[in-house]
């Protein structure tokens, strides 16, 4: 599966009654595919166990852990999901939704095993389309150049790079990866800003801000 999943995750909890854990996340541009099983139904609105499409998260994925718990999940690479499916990814932005039969054409049979479920999942998605798709393609070396490129700041500049017209790059971006072309630059630069800070707490807010792209300090701390 790997030509459309980045990778395969999976975490587990077990708290006593009472307590909770509150676990927030600063998410990348990425739609995820999970199997959650445990006794703190519901969980995200659905019964348990559940097997979800969780589309792009735009702010901060939240949620409050309780009991016992488990998930597995696969972490597409932005625009995986819609190259694998043939689905508008824009649909499941900032939404979590139960994986319908017609996914896998078919029920997905997952069991609540933290490794059976995993290899299934892996099986499940690497039986796609044969045909490669080439939007998906270019669309993925688009995407490595603004994560690794701390020099791209601009829409603009994106769109220099891109393979199609600045409409039609919007139009992908929107369909593949579910967000705009400036959400995806941003979410990056913000990933690069928490890791530098994560990794230097007492780091120039100012001059990070400055080096990826911000006009001021002001509107990197409202981002």
């Amino acid at each position: 599966a790997a030509e459309y999943v980045e990778h395969l995750w999976s975490v587990h909890w077990d708290l006593p009654d009472g307590e909770s854990f509150d676990s927030a996340v600063i998410t990348f541009p990425a739609v995820h595919l999970t199997h959650e099983w445990g006794t703190d139904a519901p969980r995200h609105g659905y019964p348990l166990p559940s097997t979800l499409i969780h589309g792009v998260v735009t702010e901060v994925f939240s949620t409050t852990l309780r009991g016992c718990g488990w998930v597995v999940g696969a972490k597409f690479r932005p625009g995986g999901f819609a190259a694998r499916f043939g689905r508008d990814a824009s649909v499941y932005t900032a939404r979590i939704v139960p994986a319908d039969d017609e996914l896998f054409s078919g029920p997905a049979l997952l069991e609540d095993d933290r490794e059976a479920a995993a290899t299934r999942l892996d099986d499940l998605i690497a039986h796609g389309p044969g045909a490669p798709d080439p939007t998906f393609q270019q669309l993925t070396r688009l995407i490595e150049r603004i994560c690794d490129d701390n020099e791209l700041h601009r829409v603009e500049q994106v769109m220099d790079l891109a393979p199609w017209s600045t409409r039609t790059t919007q139009r992908v971006f929107r369909r593949y990866v579910g967000v705009p072309v400036k959400w995806v630059l941003c979410r990056y630069r913000l990933q690069q800003a928490a890791l530098a800070i994560e990794t230097r707490p007492d780091v120039d807010l100012a001059g990070l801000a400055a080096r990826l792209g911000w006009y001021d300090q002001a509107h990197f701390t409202n981002d």
